[in-house]
């Protein structure tokens, strides 16, 4: 008779062993259902109670109703004895304590922004660039959406500011931070500065900045979209006063070439990105790339790509219910992400016989097709329920790509 390997108990019991590790607090309710909410999501690849529901698999289930079960997750998500925040926290400080930076220069993105749920939550979130995506490092959700104030408070996003620049405080990185033209506050970056770290923030049109005028030989206040720049080439300056707090910064303005056609006006006029940096002007550009692929990948991972979270039954419960459900989804995108980045470090020793094509030939060149994401869960479901063994890592190892 066959064996079947990487059952749902199997993996169940391998969530829970590390739960017991590297998450003392926990309570003996929580061991008892978040494991197994943590494998079903993640066989499912759904945020829907019904669905998780439906993947819970085993002796525990086995004589229980899905409707029974849907109950009992929802439950769990909604209990408040359970600080969902807490619960990432050990994850993530683990997963950054092994995590090994690839490039020799140190250099790591971090990006910021937030996620919107409709109009019924919205997520603020920090992560770290992976390639062409990123991997959660802290968030908050809070109700509302677009009409919560809390969620753009400054004295909030500097919290979680300062809990990444405490995550990295025992290593040699340097940390880049990227965000986009909502952030461009001037108490803001002096805070970012402030910490040690670099910012590249695109800016607003209209912000005020002063600069010597030439014609009138004397220090005058205008919008920063009157400086003068290229249209064909980037354009840098150097300790420009920004805002009335007359921070010092250097601006750079890309080409409008670098322009995404999502970022052109609606009569399609083309606007250079104005970019705000306390450090090389000359990468400004660059690491403003970045941001895209890193953060919005990340949330095509919780919403179309993978996790549904638009269709996701958590929107009429309250915000307890709704954090534990995004908390339980970002696990499992950690854990596809670390076992993604494990998959393309060693299959040429333990994967000889699983092959996922996650390179693509395009104009004659090799081009990514699949994020780590996507081969992390590709490896995950050839695994589940195999005839053979095909090893899936539970350690929470995240690699550089």
């Amino acid at each position: 008779m066959n064996s079947v390997y990487n059952t749902f108990d199997d993996f169940s019991t391998s969530f829970r062993n590390f739960l017991l590790s590297y998450c003392p607090h926990l309570s003996k309710t929580c061991l008892n259902i978040l494991p197994e909410v943590l494998t079903s999501m993640a066989s499912s690849l759904s945020s829907n109670t019904h669905d998780i529901a439906l993947g819970c698999k085993g002796p525990k289930f086995d004589f229980i109703q899905p409707d029974s079960v849907d109950r009992r997750i929802r439950r769990f998500f909604n209990n408040s004895n359970y600080d969902p925040y807490k619960i990432y926290d050990s994850f993530i400080k683990h997963v950054i304590s092994k995590f090994k930076c690839k490039h020799s220069d140190g250099r790591i993105h971090i990006v910021f922004d937030h996620m919107f749920k409709s109009e019924d939550f919205v997520t603020f979130m920090i992560t770290l660039r992976l390639g062409k995506k990123s991997v959660p490092l802290w968030f908050r959700s809070f109700k509302g959406g677009h009409s919560s104030d809390e969620a753009f408070k400054e004295s909030f996003i500097k919290e979680g500011i300062s809990y990444v620049s405490d995550l990295f405080k025992d290593s040699n990185y340097q940390l880049i931070f990227l965000a986009d033209r909502w952030f461009n506050s001037a108490s803001l970056l002096d805070f970012i500065d402030s910490l040690g770290h670099t910012y590249v923030v695109r800016s607003k049109s209209g912000s005020k900045i002063k600069f010597y005028d030439k014609r009138e030989k004397h220090f005058i206040w205008s919008e920063i979209s009157n400086l003068f720049h290229y249209v064909h080439k980037a354009t840098y300056y150097n300790n420009i006063s920004y805002t009335r707090g007359e921070l010092t910064t250097n601006v750079v303005f890309s080409a409008t070439s670098s322009v995404s056609i999502k970022e052109r006006t609606e009569d399609g006029k083309i606007e250079p990105w104005i970019l705000l940096t306390n450090g090389d002007v000359r990468r400004a550009i660059k690491d403003y790339h970045y941001r895209f692929g890193a953060i919005e990948f990340l949330f095509k991972d919780q919403k179309s790509n993978g996790f549904d979270l638009q269709k996701s039954n958590t929107s009429r419960r309250s915000l307890q219910s709704y954090s534990m459900m995004y908390t339980c989804m970002c696990i499992c995108i950690l854990f596809f992400s670390c076992v993604g980045t494990y998959y393309t470090r060693h299959k040429g020793k333990y994967y000889k016989d699983v092959k996922i094509r996650y390179y693509g030939v395009v104009k004659g060149k090799h081009r990514r097709k699949m994020s780590i994401f996507q081969v992390g869960y590709t490896l995950f479901k050839l695994a589940r329920d195999s005839l053979r063994y095909i090893r899936i890592p539970f350690n929470f190892v995240l690699t550089d790509v």
